[in-house]
């Protein structure tokens, strides 16, 4: 990446970057308004910015989320020849189910079971039709303190859904794989584990986490300009 956005990361990830928070309580500013410009409710933070203002979770925040899930789509559907083309993952349109004689693949898509259950819509779901085992992938992009809660929440979250697959679709197993990186791009131990699981080489980490940090960096970029 340019050298530019490498140092703006690096301010991000060192907190100087010009929020009302740091104007109020590092340049010693008191005159300063600390609350968020875009919801109005916390304090304006560099973390806020990143991961956790309501007024991008619907928009930016989400856009990011889908660009993660768009890799490992494509990564998934290239190596079960559910396609056939290798265009950049920018070009990538993905389908929101693929199927063949051995996979399925679900993009965004909710699960019917027998019974109501409040999460049944993972990111993407991954059947092996041959071995009979079913990923249920959840992808999440969290402020680096909550990285090890969002990967035990995501787990917990969508266990019943897991259950209920392994007896509807009468599979072996039924995994749920969260796959989680900061928002600054740090990267939990879980996720080479992770990418194992999917059968995805382990250097698939890296162009999720320029991703990753690339669309930080425009979130925080917007964000700033933004009277």
């Amino acid at each position: 990446m340019f050298a530019e956005t490498e140092g703006f990361l690096r301010a991000i990830q060192d907190q100087v970057v010009l929020t009302r928070n740091y104007k109020k309580y590092i340049l010693k500013q008191p005159d300063t308004d600390e609350l968020c410009r875009r919801c109005g409710k916390e304090s304006e933070t560099i973390q806020h910015i990143t991961a956790a203002c309501e007024q991008l979770a619907p928009t930016e925040y989400v856009k990011r989320l889908d660009g993660l899930a768009k890799i490992i789509h494509q990564k998934l559907a290239e190596a079960a020849k559910l396609i056939d083309d290798k265009s950049p993952y920018y070009k990538y349109t993905p389908a929101n189910v693929l199927e063949n004689e051995n996979f399925k693949l679900y993009l965004n898509r909710s699960i019917l079971t027998d019974k109501t259950i409040s999460f049944n819509r993972p990111d993407i779901s991954f059947m092996n039709k041959k071995t009979k085992n079913t990923f249920l992938v959840d992808i999440a992009v969290p402020n680096t303190h909550n990285l090890a809660k969002t990967i035990t929440d995501k787990q917990n979250k969508y266990q019943e859904l897991a259950n209920e697959i392994c007896v509807m679709w009468k599979q072996k197993a039924a995994q749920v794989i969260p796959l989680v990186i900061s928002s600054t791009g740090v990267i939990p131990k879980s996720l080479s584990q992770s990418l194992t699981r999917l059968n995805l080489h382990p250097n698939t980490y890296i162009q999720l986490q320029k991703f990753v940090i690339l669309g930080t960096c425009s979130i925080v970029r917007n964000f700033l300009n933004y009277k």
